[in-house]
């Protein structure tokens, strides 16, 4: 069947046929672009979030765990000084210790002691008007009538003069930091409450003290600690985003601290309450505690995950942990970062994009209008040239049904392709055939020169460059390669009692055996020379070694005794252990080397054993 023209392409200039595929495929080349560019920007822009979430979440609990803990070794600390009677509450012996543990740690309000036997008090900490960097020692027992001394302290710790007293008595034994130690025993933590002096949340940490001998409570310890002046100075410096927001809140909702730098507390009457996260003054924060209200029906249903919630059309990230220790300790951690914060430069991007791209197709049109008149001019003369050499008729001219140089042109390359068809054809399948088998003879080739024949296992040119090749890849991400060197125990005795055929049917079953014991892609066996093999095991440590190790000898003993398998009893071998981290003070001549002398390590220690020997350290087993 012949070509035939379609009909009202046939009637457009020829410039027209040209130029407008030509345009077609420009603008979708370009709409296509701006397309994935946006879309690849918005997974990149997702992927950036998502990190950026972990790493902030994971700063966050870490210094979450660090503050929390560090009342607990405070109140350690003191409990021992205290039991072996460095710290006397009564006389004020071991105020200096407090002391010098407040300006260590200067997030702490207050480190004190009490006594069961009589309540005395003393400790150190924050003065009474709130001044973190102004410490004084409080002292409170049967001498000062249980009210409260206050004593300013010189620049080196010591006592000094006593500037304040209490209004009224004070018996320690009956706050609730001493009666829940005294309760539960051990560590403990408060409920969190308004400090009196500087109304922001604080937590108690206390610790109850017993007689070594008579095992009875003889005091507690504790430590208070503000916990918005901790956490809002550390939220507020982390490198959020633009609008990115963190707080942190009691799964009733009390907002614990925040990076807004907000109020922790909020005026009700005449006294002060701490915020609840629905009341909070920053709307992002109320509409997430809203948000995780709802998602999980209730705030104390809340579980660690990261979330995508959407609010007025716009879309924010979340990232929610739930931070508990031993000690009960139960909040909620809450990171929210806005999308645009991510996508604002990826739209800048994608206008400039559309703009260039506008910007391009109008130069395309423009040169391709240029190049369309041209073209056609050539494709008027190749046609004549076309068609002479398809007939050889050079003198001949012929006149075709279209009036265009396309029809010209088509005809006398169909007739040409006719002449060309089965030609082409038949060397085609030819060139397909032979590609075939030479692939099929390289694959062979390839098999056979990287393969023991006897063993088939790799052989020991395929280990020397494949464990170049691992070294280099495990040097980029620093991680270990592990290397055993094999030895069949006896094999000279075992050969000349059965013969070399016998000895090379016994190889055979030892590298089977081997093979079993290897699970990864990326584990080799090789047959190293003679009697030896070597196990190149791949981001492995000395423990995954060893236990490779334990699998060949297991192995090994249950191998079936059969006619072609003559022994008296299991064979066994010797094997040489070493692992290193590729760096750039060693080379992959220093791991064989190290196994090697594993290996006769193992050896003289009476063979069926292996050795591990690395650069610091040699052990065996």
């Amino acid at each position: 069947m012949g070509f035939r023209p379609i009909t009202f392409l046939s009637q457009w200039p020829l410039k027209m046929v040209l130029t407008i595929p030509f345009l077609v495929q420009v603008i979708s080349v370009v709409g296509i672009t701006n397309y994935l560019s946006f879309k690849n920007g918005q997974a990149t822009a997702n992927d950036l979030a998502s990190q950026l979430r972990h790493e902030l979440t994971t700063r966050i609990v870490q210094q979450l765990q660090e503050t929390v803990e560090r009342p607990h070794i405070i109140n350690q600390m003191n409990a021992t000084a205290l039991a072996q009677q460095d710290i006397d509450v009564v006389t004020g012996k071991g105020e200096h210790q407090l002391w010098q543990q407040a300006v260590v740690f200067p997030s702490t309000n207050l480190i004190y002691c009490a006594n069961e036997s009589d309540g005395a008090f003393l400790g150190v900490g924050a003065a009474i008007n709130g001044q973190q960097d102004t410490l004084n020692i409080q002292v409170a027992n049967e001498q000062t009538d249980r009210y409260f001394h206050y004593y300013s302290i010189d620049a080196v710790g010591q006592r000094s003069q006593l500037y304040t007293t209490g209004h009224k008595p004070f018996d320690p034994r009956n706050r609730p930091w001493y009666v829940a130690a005294k309760a539960k025993q051990q560590p403990t933590w408060s409920d969190i409450y308004l400090d009196f002096d500087t109304s922001r949340p604080t937590i108690t940490a206390s610790t109850p003290i017993y007689d070594r001998e008579t095992q009875e409570l003889s005091g507690v310890c504790a430590t208070d600690l503000i916990l918005s002046r901790e956490l809002n100075r550390f939220l507020g410096n982390l490198d959020i985003s633009s609008s990115g927001i963190a707080f942190i809140m009691e799964p009733s909702s009390l907002m614990i601290a925040s990076s807004t730098q907000e109020p922790m507390t909020s005026q009700q009457s005449r006294s002060r309450i701490r915020l609840a996260a629905q009341d909070s003054q920053n709307p992002l924060i109320r509409e997430t505690t809203t948000y995780l209200n709802k998602r999980y029906n209730g705030l104390d249903q809340v579980k660690s995950d990261h979330l995508d919630m959407r609010l007025e059309g716009q879309r924010f990230y979340l990232q929610v942990v739930r931070f508990q220790d031993q000690r009960d300790l139960d909040w909620i951690v809450v990171l929210v970062v806005p999308e645009h914060d991510f996508m604002a430069r990826i739209h800048a991007n994608t206008r400039l994009t559309i703009w260039l791209s506008a910007t391009a197709l109008l130069f395309s049109l423009v040169i391709g209008l240029a190049i369309t008149h041209g073209l056609s001019q050539s494709l008027l003369q190749l046609s004549a040239m076309a068609k002479n050499i398809a007939r050889a008729e050079w003198d001949k001219a012929i006149e075709l049904d279209r009036s265009d140089a396309i029809g010209d042109l088509s005809r006398s390359l169909m007739m040409m392709a006719t002449q060309l068809r089965n030609s082409f054809t038949t060397l085609e399948q030819r060139i397909e055939e032979r590609t075939k088998e030479l692939l099929q003879v390289n694959q062979e080739l390839e098999q056979m020169a990287r393969t023991d024949g006897l063993t088939q296992t790799a052989n020991r040119g395929y280990f020397d460059y494949y464990l170049e090749v691992e070294w280099k890849r495990l040097a980029r991400s620093q991680r270990p390669l592990s290397l055993i060197l094999c030895d069949v125990d006896y094999f000279k005795a075992y050969n000349d009692t059965y013969g070399h055929q016998a000895g090379d049917r016994c190889l055979q079953h030892i590298a089977q055996a081997l093979l079993q014991t290897i699970q990864r892609p990326a584990d080799l066996v090789a047959r190293y020379g003679g009697e030896e093999f070597a196990i190149v095991l791949s981001d492995t440590d000395t423990d995954g070694a060893v236990y490779v190790a334990k699998r060949i000898r297991k192995i090994l003993r249950s191998l079936p005794l059969t006619a072609d398998f003559p022994v008296e009893k299991p064979l066994t071998v010797s094997m040489g252990i070493t692992t290193l981290i590729p760096m750039a003070n060693y080379t992959p001549q220093d791991l064989i080397e190290a196994s090697d002398q594993a290996l006769y390590a193992a050896k003289a220690k009476g063979r069926d054993r292996y050795c591990v020997l690395n650069p610091s350290e040699a052990s065996s087993a």
